[in-house]
Formats: structure tokens, C-alpha cells, sequence
């Protein structure tokens, strides 16, 4: 039997701690916005790139320290938890209304499923109670603002990292509302 959420409906997290998110930052895709490729942290000693990947990170770290201290930008989301079961290919919510979900298109070998979102909740039939999730997050808002004060500062350098380490922040908060929704 599904675990049932400590909630339905929908809870809202207007400002949410930058602060938080930070350890849980994965670094290397930040490094890929620099066309620097390899895994966090071996890519700071890496032979090829590690002389250009350890100031990077030194200057990204400095710029987190501001994003808190000077509350440059802030992070939110929404959460939501609703009684579903499924039907065919399609998510039945508890008022009726319907979520078409799309089964994979692409081509499996033989013994392989494709799937649809559909395949994860109870089929109605069963008579099981059954709950999705749902969240959206953002750790931008008002990125736009800093990023185009240093573009008009004529400081680029800037401008990208703040919206690299918006996208990171971005990435894990998604990632702590997942652990969340899958905590209720």
C-alpha cells in the first residue's frame, strides 16, 4: 500500500534559504558552463583543466558568500500531493480531472517495457488508494537583475557565473523538494 502524504493540496515555500542549498550544489555541470569537462572535485586537480577549474570555483564560492550576504536573489516552491489512480495510459486525479501521460516512443529491445507516468500509480481497478506529487522551484528569483547589472558593467565574467550558480542552486532545490515529496 502507497504511503500516504502528510498532506493534500498544495503548500507554497515563498522564500527559501539559499543559505541551505549550497552544500548540496553539484558543481560539475557548473564546470560544463565553462566548457570545463570533468567530475567535482577530481576536476580541480585534473592535469588539463584543473589550473583553470580551481579559480573558477574559488571566484564562484566568493560570489554564493554575496548571493546570501547581500540577498541578491531567493529561492521558492510549490509542493502538492492529490489522491490518483491510474487508467490505461492517463493519471485520474480525485476530482476526476485527467492527466495524459505520453508511454516512451522510442524503440526497446525484446522483454523491454516503454513506459508511461502512468505505470507508477495504482490502477484504479485495483481499488488501492494511490497519491502523486508534484513541485516547481525556482533559485532565481531576481537573477535577471544582478546578472544584467554587471552585463551593463561590462563585467560578462560576472554576468555568467551569477546565472551558472542560479542554475545550480536552481538544480538543487529541485532535487530538495524531490526528497521532500518523496518524504510525505
Amino acid at each position: 500500500m502507497p504511503p500516504k502524504p502528510s498532506f493534500l493540496g498544495t503548500r507554497v515555500f515563498e522564500d527559501y534559504s539559499i543559505a541551505e542549498l549550497i552544500d548540496y550544489i553539484d558543481w560539475s555541470p557548473f564546470f560544463s558552463t565553462w566548457e570545463l569537462t570533468g567530475k567535482f572535485p577530481a576536476i580541480l586537480d585534473d592535469e588539463k583543466f584543473g589550473e583553470a577549474a580551481r579559480p573558477l570555483y574559488e571566484d564562484a564560492r566568493a560570489m554564493l558568500k554575496k548571493i546570501v550576504d547581500e540577498n541578491w536573489f531567493r529561492a521558492a516552491a510549490v509542493v502538492g500531493f492529490w489522491p490518483a489512480n491510474s487508467a490505461g495510459d492517463d493519471i485520474v486525479l480525485g476530482d476526476g480531472k485527467v492527466l495524459h501521460t505520453l508511454r516512451q516512443q522510442l524503440a526497446r529491445r525484446e522483454g523491454r517495457a516503454n513506459v508511461a507516468l502512468a505505470d507508477f500509480v495504482a490502477p484504479k481497478e485495483s481499488g488501492r488508494e494511490d497519491y502523486i506529487g508534484a513541485f516547481v522551484v525556482t533559485a532565481g528569483i531576481g537573477e535577471d537583475v544582478i546578472a544584467d547589472r554587471f552585463k551593463h558593467a561590462n563585467d560578462n565574467y560576472s554576468s555568467i557565473m551569477v546565472k551558472a550558480l542560479a542554475d545550480r542552486l536552481g538544480g538543487i532545490a529541485a532535487l530538495a523538494c524531490s526528497a521532500f515529496t518523496f518524504q510525505c
